[in-house]
């Protein structure tokens, strides 16, 4: 019956239904292979572009597949980055960058999931450029640009509202990092002629005090060359 059922069923609601799969399970590679391998017709649904695009490839991360069979892993990202997966595009940008020492290769695929809305990939993106004085002003845009997303006005000169989507894209950067390298963003240590800039300011909001996110700054470059260091902190 099972059988019969299977061989009955549309290609493209087969297709879907790998999608849910790749994309809420907790072990998404395993289960689409078992799925291959009970018939035919998920055997071709499940080799459909829009699968790849949704492969949940930070869950096989967080299972340390990239560690046991690193190889292997990379295969599959590589595989979801042909299918416009932008979680895919991040993750690969990063190993390009910190670990294979590929940087320009990186910076495209960090943009590639950008152009998709991947916060955590424009705030990693904008951090990365912001490291060379050559790429600061692009650094400074794209970053002010992620703090706009909701359309409130990045201020220097007081705390902003919107520093919160900053400080989520930055924990999830430390932690997809954590998880592929020993490498950390490094730090830009020019210091700043405003000996004001950088002032800590009272506040009773304590994850401002406990994140260190209670300074004010002269410039957007200062608030970001601040931001790369809490970014490279351990």
């Amino acid at each position: 019956m099972w059988n019969d059922n299977v061989t009955s069923l549309p290609l493209d609601l087969a297709v879907e239904f790998c999608v849910h799969l790749v994309s809420t399970s907790t072990t998404p590679r395993k289960d689409i292979k078992c799925l291959q391998e009970s018939c035919k017709v998920f055997h071709e649904a499940s080799r459909a572009r829009k699968v790849g695009k949704f492969m949940n490839v930070r869950r096989e991360l967080e299972l340390s597949l990239n560690w046991f069979n690193k190889k292997e892993y990379f295969e599959l990202l590589r595989a979801c980055v042909d299918c416009d997966n932008f979680d895919a595009y991040f993750i690969l940008g990063l190993e390009e960058v910190f670990n294979l020492k590929e940087k320009t290769l990186g910076l495209d695929h960090l943009h590639k999931a950008k152009v998709g809305k991947h916060t955590v990939a424009s705030y990693m993106l904008g951090m990365i450029l912001f490291q060379e004085p050559e790429t600061r002003s692009l650094a400074v845009e794209i970053l002010n640009k992620l703090v706009a997303v909701d359309g409130r006005r990045v201020s220097t000169a007081a705390p902003s509202d919107d520093g919160t989507l900053i400080r989520e894209c930055r924990m999830e950067a430390k932690e997809v990092i954590r998880r592929m390298t020993w490498e950390k963003p490094k730090r830009v240590n020019s210091l700043c002629p405003n000996q004001r800039c950088g002032g800590v300011f009272r506040t009773r909001d304590w994850d401002l005090w406990s994140y260190d996110e209670n300074r004010i700054f002269c410039s957007d470059v200062c608030r970001w060359r601040h931001e790369l260091a809490l970014l490279a902190k351990s």
